[in-house]
């Protein structure tokens, strides 16, 4: 998926302001204590020495925390993600709608809430689709085994014709390919690149294009598979099971006798 080039300069958008001010807060609070500590005559060499062996305990205590904290301020300084851009975390895709010091708040597709702490997310492959000018559509279709060759051939030489026909797509990368024998289909893949970074946009191409292959596919007389498993009796099969009959119906008269 290819991606917009982004400026140098670091843009810092509302979210990003809200996160910086909570970080700053923090800050004030510690270096206030500090000096409040100073003017009521404590011996500041003590206490930052006390603070140094503290803070070996505080930062295993808060180990998870440190890495939340650090987390979120490498969000804030790369500018991966900002409030309101679409992004896909792992397989869930979503609008951004808070960044805080522990973690991220995302709007998913299904209007669920999922909070991804800023730890995990620096080790997360984030994807931000609201850069991108071009987005990926793949689908995997099964045909019928009962499809003939003449059948599928037709339909790999229509299928790409039609998705290099729509505006919307790039026909540079469009491609339809025949791929293997499945348990109960004929699969076939398609992969192309849509013209749009808006995620709406790019779900209404998609349902367009799905429709149209479906047209083709039952235009040539062909049919999406479903699953499905055939049982062979041999003649072998059926001998062994008039045998066991015949034993068992022998079995009944010796007892009735």
């Amino acid at each position: 998926m290819a991606y917009a080039a982004e400026p140098d300069v670091v843009v810092l958008t509302s979210g990003n302001r809200m996160t910086g001010q909570r970080i700053l807060k923090v800050l004030v609070v510690i270096v206030a204590v500090l000096v409040m500590v100073s003017i009521l005559g404590f011996d500041m060499t003590t206490a930052v020495a006390g603070l140094g062996i503290g803070s070996i305990a505080i930062a295993f205590a808060a180990q998870k925390t440190l890495e939340n904290l650090f987390g979120g301020i490498s969000i804030i300084g790369d500018q991966v993600i900002r409030v309101g851009e679409i992004c896909r975390i792992g397989d869930k895709i979503g609008t951004v709608e808070d960044i805080s010091l522990r973690s991220i708040r995302i709007r998913t597709l299904d209007r669920t809430e999922l909070s991804v702490p800023n730890g995990q997310l620096a080790n997360m492959n984030v994807e931000n689709l609201s850069r991108s000018n071009n987005s990926l559509f793949r689908a995997k279709i099964g045909l019928r085994h009962d499809t003939s060759p003449d059948q599928l051939r037709s339909l790999l030489k229509e299928m790409p014709a039609l998705l290099r026909r729509h505006p919307k797509v790039n026909p540079e990368v469009a491609r339809v390919r025949f791929v293997g024998f499945g348990e109960s289909s004929l699969d076939v893949e398609i992969h192309c690149h849509i013209l749009t970074g808006d995620l709406d946009e790019f779900l209404a191409i998609r349902e367009d294009l799905l429709l149209r292959i479906m047209d083709l596919v039952a235009g040539a007389g062909a049919g999406f598979a479903i699953p499905s498993r055939t049982l062979y009796v041999t003649q072998d099969q059926d001998l062994d099971y008039q045998r066991a009959a015949t034993v068992e119906n022998a079995s009944g008269h010796h007892d009735r006798r």
